[in-house]
């Protein structure tokens, strides 16, 4: 595994992202390809890899991503919502919709609708 600092590697998953946002997942993907492959990658990141893949047209590679998440015991919520994503792109619609069943189980549920209401809030 080659070195890198923690600053290096924040700023590579802080450009990572930014290009990401900016309607450049090709760019994303390439720089968080980087880090997964020097070992560097956390599950945030490389469950970003896999939504870089799939909004740069690579379904297959992020699903790829996707299996390698499951492997290492990295499954939650976002993992499941990109997962239904990508399966959709792939026009896998039973797997995508029970992907999507299990994003909805695990997802966080908002405080002001879990927390009960009282006299003094209503």
């Amino acid at each position: 595994m080659t070195t890198l600092s923690d600053d290096a590697r924040q700023l590579l998953s802080l450009l990572a992202y930014i290009y990401l946002e900016n309607n450049r997942p090709e760019k994303s993907a390439v720089l968080l390809s980087a880090l997964d492959a020097l070992g560097h990658a956390d599950t945030r990141a490389r469950a970003t890899l896999a939504l870089a893949q799939l909004r740069a047209g690579k379904p297959e590679t992020a699903l790829a991503t996707l299996d390698g998440l499951a492997m290492a015991g990295a499954v939650d919520a976002v993992f499941h919502l990109i997962r239904a994503q990508t399966l959709l792109a792939l026009e896998r619609r039973d797997e995508a919709a029970a992907a999507m069943r299990a994003y909805v189980a695990l997802r966080p549920q908002d405080a002001a609708q879990a927390a009960p209401l009282t006299s003094a809030s209503a």
